[in-house]
């Protein structure tokens, strides 16, 4: 299977591991790079293989088109994004 499909089919279980990185809540902006950088971190840590720099780019780039069209992502711009994900809203203190 390859790794822009995996992601895909994963897809709860990588934002959930994202949110083990980065502060990710409901209605929170989604950078970019963030994203690049945690389809590395997934990889390594979570299946045990390596993603290069350029691959991992490639991958986070098919991956927020993918969330734009489940509208789990909606674009502010060309590198951030608002996360619609309710299940990480953030609870009060």
């Amino acid at each position: 299977m390859k790794k822009n499909d995996i992601l895909k089919s994963n897809h709860i279980e990588f934002l959930r591991f994202l949110k083990t990185q980065f502060p990710l809540y409901h209605k929170s902006n989604v950078f970019f790079r963030d994203l690049h950088y945690g389809v590395m971190e997934y990889f390594e840590q979570k299946k045990k293989t390596r993603v290069k720099y350029s691959e991992a780019e490639g991958i986070a780039r098919e991956f927020v088109n993918f969330m734009e069209k489940k509208e789990i992502f909606r674009k502010l711009d060309h590198q951030t994004w608002v996360l619609n994900y309710p299940d990480f809203t953030k609870k009060a203190s």
